[in-house]
């Protein structure tokens, strides 16, 4: 016979941290860029490059911020997380300087964290798997995302399928994401006790 720790066997509920930062910084740079320039998740396979301006986003880096906070549940552990997260975005073509320009300025204002707050209000959550669907069904364990500063923006080379030289530049976002975890939790609703009769020759000490 095996002994186990006692925890029931059951996957970790995690929300979809990912899918919920990618989808609320590509609304902020659609709002921030023209309205011809399309955002597409970057290192995709088989998807050729579109024409005219574009951008690309690239999650790069997740760091904890702060130490993690757990609080229980009947059933459940739950790990409260604060990452920072770090996303390059490229721009290519004809007005990337510019238009990383604005992006590097209004992410780095105010009016980024009103929007970003507004966008997580009014929008749906992203899709989960079945399991973390069950993590979901409060508002404040939805992934919560929020922008802190900008990298310094910088020009890279990029030549076309036709070898010709095009506008390149990029700048890392950094965002704050706070999520929580889900464990399964053994838990008593009940204890019984037994006295023991201590005046016992069984329960006396020896001499």
């Amino acid at each position: 016979m095996v002994e186990t720790s006692g925890y029931p066997s059951a996957s970790v509920s995690l929300p979809p941290v990912t899918a919920a930062l990618t989808t609320a910084l590509r609304a902020f740079l659609l709002a921030v860029l023209p309205p011809d320039v399309p955002v597409l998740l970057a290192r995709q396979n088989r998807m050729p490059a579109p024409n005219g301006p574009f951008a690309l986003m690239a999650v790069l880096l997740h760091q904890p911020v702060a130490t993690s906070a757990t609080r229980y549940t009947a059933t459940s552990r739950i790990i409260l997380q604060q990452q920072e997260v770090t996303v390059q975005v490229s721009l290519f073509g004809q007005g990337a300087a510019d238009n990383l320009h604005r992006i590097s300025t209004l992410f780095q204002n105010g009016w980024a964290a009103e929007f970003f707050t507004a966008f997580q209000q009014s929008a749906p959550a992203p899709a989960a798997s079945a399991s973390s669907a069950r993590l979901l069904a409060s508002p404040a364990d939805i992934p919560r995302i929020a922008p802190l500063y900008a990298g310094s923006a910088r020009q890279l080379p990029f030549v076309n399928g036709e070898q010709q030289y095009e506008e390149h530049w990029q700048i890392d976002l950094h965002l704050q994401a706070s999520f929580a975890l889900s464990l399964p939790q053994s838990m008593a609703s009940a204890a019984r006790l037994v006295l023991a009769d201590v005046t016992s020759s069984q329960g006396s000490p020896s001499a």
